[in-house]
């Protein structure tokens, strides 16, 4: 079975958007499907699909004054700080560039664009008349008017109407609050052959257009090690220190982990650090075991590492690893946030969760 999966999120700076999608791919494998061809996340928010570029490693953090959007820049690549659940609505240049539509009424015009001579996904038509499935991945991208919600149904609706192949949805959340995703979703949601929510409030909410259902985010998958296991490699000294950060803790004593919030991007860093501050005065005075910070996305990064530097606490950043933060979530004694996948691997592990 030759599988298209689109919108794999593995370049992307976030824990959870790397786990659900390795996860995901290793779900398509184990039932026989073949991934023939990715497009990338990159490819769908930064550049017209087909014209891939290679990912730049994360570079070491700046320290100083500056805005959040310049202090988490190097730690993500930049074109995705601006589209990738963007601080504002970024369109695309033209339809000679992108013919992505905007709005329904726009969809004619558009896949005489893709389906003409001077169509910049030429390269990718002949993969969609060859594939057997399209899995989009559907994460938390899908919301508001910003151009990767509307290349995903786009991308969607071609593949399904115009090639005759099966198109999944799967793994995630929609927010149609903006009514010209609304209007599209209602035309493309009814025509895809499956649509999985990770969420029982999305799959509510477009119960009224859509023949969706409700399972488990795939982030599921990541098992968190058995604490008799891993221990003796976990409390190696220097085990955890993920250059540039230090998450020196010992993993045999308490601990309970502090993460950040899908919220911070719009949110003033200096502030939000002082209100950590405070919140792990209050912990520390109700709480005896050590105080570990959990910065799982690139927006959560510089804030976190302000208020780790401060007090001096341990610090475990967005490039560690997704099975290792999966192995310190859920063997942690409670895991205190905001971030959706962060309480995926927590609650794997059967750790408490006080949601921020």
């Amino acid at each position: 079975m030759k599988v298209l999966f689109i919108n794999d999120s593995t370049t992307y700076a976030n824990w959870g958007g790397r786990g659900a999608t390795i996860a995901l791919r290793a779900m398509i494998a184990e039932c026989g499907g073949s991934i023939v061809k990715t497009l990338f996340i990159d490819d769908l928010i930064d550049r017209p699909l087909g014209q891939a570029a290679t990912p730049s490693p994360p570079a070491p953090p700046r320290q100083g004054q500056g805005t959040l959007k310049d202090r988490v820049r190097p730690f993500v690549p930049p074109a995705l700080l601006d589209a990738r659940r963007s601080l504002a609505a970024r369109g695309r240049a033209s339809a000679a560039v992108d013919p992505v539509p905007g709005c329904w009424s726009d969809y004619p015009r558009s896949v005489s664009v893709v389906l003409g001579p001077e169509n910049p996904w030429a390269e990718l038509l002949p993969v969609f008349a060859d594939i057997d499935v399209a899995v989009v991945f559907g994460d938390g991208d899908i919301y508001g008017d910003h151009a990767l919600p509307r290349t995903l149904l786009f991308l969607s609706f071609l593949i399904k109407t115009r090639f005759q192949k099966p198109v999944i949805v799967v793994a995630h959340s929609a927010d149609f609050s903006h009514p010209g995703l609304l209007e599209v979703a209602e035309h493309v949601y009814p025509l895809l052959d499956d649509v999985v929510f990770r969420d029982e409030i999305s799959e509510e909410r477009c119960r009224a257009f859509c023949r969706g259902r409700f399972a488990a985010d795939t982030a599921f998958w990541f098992a968190p090690a058995a604490r008799e296991t891993w221990l003796p490699v976990a409390g190696r000294p220097t085990y955890f220190d993920v250059w540039p950060d230090k998450a020196s803790f010992d993993p045999s004593e308490p601990y309970l982990c502090l993460g950040g919030s899908s919220l911070f991007d719009t949110a003033d860093g200096r502030a939000i650090a002082g209100e950590y501050a405070r919140l792990i005065r209050h912990l520390r005075s109700v709480y005896s075991g050590q105080l570990v910070l959990t910065a799982s996305c690139a927006v959560d990064q510089p804030i976190l590492h302000d208020v780790a530097r401060r007090l001096d606490l341990p610090l475990v950043g967005v490039a560690t690893p997704v099975q290792q933060a999966a192995d310190i979530l859920g063997n942690a004694d409670a895991y205190i946030g905001g971030r959706f996948h962060p309480s995926v691997f927590a609650l794997r592990g059967g750790t408490p969760i006080v949601a921020l």
